[in-house]
């Protein structure tokens, strides 16, 4: 088969929205007009805060990621004429009353506050240049005012460093995620319990390869050390853990968001399905009788993203769906075109044993790009309709199982975080 390496650069990265192909056409919902243009906003000036990120990609691919701070999430487009400009793809978390940076020109978290005037101001910064790397990775979690993880997948390494002091307190050795001919994504790395839950994804984009395997890595960063592995062959390239209020953690095998049917749709081979598979409370691995194939939850239909979820404990999950009947004529999924079609939709599980799925109430059909954030218990996301000048934000709650458009702003949805006192 032919692979388009434009696409495959993309696709390198955590569920990037690519910029060819029509996209979406969500106007009939009545999210465009929401709110005015905000051509001029105004800094934040009480004390409730939430940062909000976006991705703004040329036509050559090159990125620039904004960073913000507003007062409320109001029905209203915002711009980013007072937005920190970054360099590139930048990876951003929040805790307390800080957020952070990763910067992609160098391995480096800028930690930033909201001074008392409203003012985004930099309150300390941490390198990670000594493990050889020359960019901060997608797999980070802050653990607690003490504790945050970094991890490098091309030095194989975790980086536990303190939040709050801006000091690195030492490094787990990953190495043992080595798989010769591939090369490892940990994105999705989340923290819960104390514990922090790293997913192994393994592909060969040259190739048109998906290692076949669902693997995860739990760490005690406070031990610095490795409490155990999740592996499993039954599915393919498992992300994000999302537990229940008993502790059990579910992990989704989607085969890379589909790449691996799609490789086989394109070469005449055979690919796993998807499935669901799940740790026990306290467990390091899956369990042997717990597996549940995705078309067998939506009828047929099969997963084209990891699970995700408006917060951890609740054991609901969101997942986009894959509709292939909604593709335009000569559009197969064969290769990554199939990715910029709103040819998927979002679903909510019900993480249990057996689990459910249901399609969610007012949902568009969408394409595949960045995750959700989680914010007050509600997950939202972006859809954009015109390859990324703008994206309208719909808010899915996992109670009710429905989605709203909440507002509309510049470029591509990145983030949207709390920031807490």
């Amino acid at each position: 088969m032919t692979i388009d390496n434009a696409r495959v650069g993309a696709a390198r990265r955590p569920n990037l929205p690519h910029v060819s192909g029509a996209l979406l056409g969500l106007a009939a919902l009545g999210l465009i007009g929401c709110g005015e243009p905000d051509d001029e906003p105004q800094a934040p000036t009480t004390g409730s805060h939430y940062v909000l990120s976006s991705v703004v990609i040329q036509p050559d691919d090159a990125r620039t990621t904004y960073v913000q701070v507003i007062d409320a999430i109001d029905e209203r487009h915002y711009t980013n004429g007072r937005a920190l400009e970054i360099a590139g793809n930048g990876v951003v978390m929040a805790h307390g009353k800080y957020f952070y940076v990763g910067l992609e020109e160098e391995p480096t978290w800028v930690r930033y506050e909201v001074d008392p005037s409203g003012d985004i101001v930099e309150s300390g910064r941490i390198s990670f240049l000594g493990t050889g790397a020359s960019a901060m990775d997608y797999g980070n979690a802050i653990v607690d005012d003490q504790t945050a993880i970094s991890v490098f997948s091309g030095q194989l390494l975790a980086v536990v460093w303190n939040p709050t002091t801006m000091e690195i307190t030492g490094e787990i050795d990953l190495s043992f995620l080595n798989r010769d001919g591939y090369g490892l994504e940990v994105w999705t790395t989340v923290a819960h319990g104390g514990r922090v839950y790293v997913p192994g994804r393994w592909a060969n984009w040259d190739s048109g390869q998906i290692l076949p395997e669902v693997f995860t890595t739990i760490i005690d960063p406070k031990k610095l050390e490795v409490v155990g592995t999740a592996d499993d062959d039954r599915c393919a390239s498992g992300g994000r853990v999302v537990f229940d209020e008993a502790g059990y953690g579910y992990v989704l095998g989607d085969g890379r968001n589909y790449s691996i049917q799609m490789f086989a749709n394109a070469s005449g081979g055979t690919a796993p399905e998807n499935c669901l598979l799940r740790i026990p409370p306290g467990g390091t691995d899956f369990e042997a009788d717990y597996y549940y194939t995705i078309s067998s939850l939506t009828g047929g239909r099969e997963a084209i993203t990891e699970i995700d979820t408006a917060q951890q404990g609740s054991g609901l999950g969101f997942v986009k769906i894959f509709y292939p009947e909604e593709l335009p004529p000569g559009v197969e999924p064969v290769d990554f075109e199939f990715w910029d079609h709103r040819a998927h939709k979002m679903w909510r599980f019900e993480l249990a044993d057996p689990p459910t799925a249901t399609e969610v109430d007012g949902a568009p059909f969408s394409a595949i790009g960045f995750d959700g954030s989680t914010v007050d218990g509600k997950l939202f996301t972006g859809e954009s309709l015109d390859n990324g000048a703008t994206s309208d934000v719909y808010e899915m709650d996992p109670v009710t199982n429905t989605a709203r458009p909440r507002f509309t702003m510049d470029g591509y949805f990145y983030g949207l975080y709390e920031l807490t006192e």
